[in-house]
């Protein structure tokens, strides 16, 4: 079965990036076709967005929707560089609260979102292969529950993650800068404490809801991570690199077998939920920092992780991805407009915002000198300076 779009886009993968871009691209009368290879929203890891998200949200029009399935978050507390807690209060912010989202909840609405603006949307559809058709244009086949089918489109959108399935599919490579995992574990959130309304403040409301916060420890060696999301669950996380958790993924998971003594506020929050160890085996997931070689061809360009991937760290994934999907539909939009650099100029600008991303991130970790004899420290104080093979 074939549905011809030739003047069209075709976006594959339903994440932020490939909502952004399809938004984006619809707003500005472009025929958009979404294609996902998950059959509906997928669960990911529950994350936190930084108040400089705001902004953006607006722009794209989904503010209603991550208030749907968000929570406020009010700050950042950390132990990074020393070992005393600094706390940083989004209250007295310009840019005004952050979201703690349920990333379930957050891909449901993003995608209802983009169907409403008149996105053509896809579930479970995964693409097979993707090839020119002439001089200018695409013709790809995905498997559907209804068999093969074939799409055709001027200009294609990667946005499947990091697996940047269709810049793969036409040669593009991936740099990996380091070898960073995620050990995530959700466990019940510590019950909110009832303060009289009185008596309610901008210090009091992360007291009110204990995982309001999110709090960021470096340990020596790596650093933890955890946050209270709208399912009433606490998500913690220890990250550092993949040869140096092999080891005790062999034995049964115990956060206690990890370095806590250095993450007192993480230690606290464990304990408050109550919950006996060992506790369930702990979600493992890639948050290494890397990109494609190329970001951008001729009529093609990636988006989001399929382009750039950013450390945890930086709370930036959700952020860029969107940014990233704004910017890529403008460009598109323009070159199917009449001016042939539109891509190019894309990938410039996230070239650009990569290398100043890395030099950032090298800084940031630069800050923490405690353990230098640490494995995991040492790398990433040289974080930056060549991507892995």
């Amino acid at each position: 079965m074939s549905d011809p779009a030739p003047d069209g886009v075709v976006v594959v993968g339903g994440g932020p990036a490939g909502v952004a871009t399809a938004i984006t691209l619809v707003g500005l009368g472009v025929r958009t076709v979404l294609l996902e290879a998950a059959p509906g929203p997928r669960w990911k890891p529950g994350e936190s967005l930084p108040p400089s998200i705001n902004p953006i949200l607006t722009r794209l029009g989904l503010n209603a929707a991550v208030r749907r399935a968000a929570l406020p978050s009010y700050g950042v507390s950390s132990r990074w560089g020393s070992p005393e807690l600094i706390e940083r209060d989004f209250l007295f912010g310009v840019g005004g609260v952050g979201w703690r989202i349920d990333r379930l909840a957050f891909e449901s609405e993003l995608a209802n979102a983009a169907r409403q603006t008149g996105v053509e949307w896809h579930w479970g559809t995964r693409v097979a292969d993707c090839v020119r058709v002439g001089s200018h244009g695409w013709a790809l086949h995905a498997s559907t529950a209804g068999g093969l089918r074939r799409w055709t489109a001027r200009v294609v959108v990667d946005a499947s993650g990091r697996a940047a399935r269709v810049a793969r599919l036409l040669g593009a490579r991936r740099l990996r800068y380091d070898r960073l995992l995620g050990s995530l574990s959700y466990l019940p959130s510590p019950p909110a404490q009832t303060l009289p309304a009185q008596t309610v403040s901008a210090r009091s409301l992360p007291a009110a809801d204990p995982g309001s916060a999110t709090v960021v420890e470096a340990v020596p060696g790596g650093w933890w991570y955890s946050l209270g999301l709208p399912s009433r669950q606490l998500v913690v996380a220890f990250l550092t690199d993949a040869d140096l958790l092999a080891e005790t993924l062999r034995r049964p998971w115990r956060f206690a077998e990890l370095p806590l003594a250095y993450a007192p506020t993480t230690s606290e929050r464990l304990r408050a939920t109550g919950c006996p160890q060992p506790w369930p085996a702990p979600r493992i997931r890639p948050a290494y920092v890397g990109r494609l070689g190329s970001v951008a061809g001729p009529d093609w360009l990636a988006v989001g992780e399929a382009a750039v991937c950013f450390d945890p760290l930086s709370s930036y994934g959700v952020e860029a991805a969107l940014g990233a999907g704004f910017y890529a539909g403008a460009a598109i939009s323009e070159q199917l407009g009449g001016r042939p650099d539109a891509l190019s100029g894309y990938a410039e600008l996230i070239d650009h915002t990569f290398a100043q991303y890395l030099i950032a991130c090298h800084d940031r970790y630069a800050t923490e000198r405690r353990w230098p004899d640490s494995t995991f420290w040492r790398r990433r104080h040289r974080l930056g300076a060549m991507a892995l093979p």
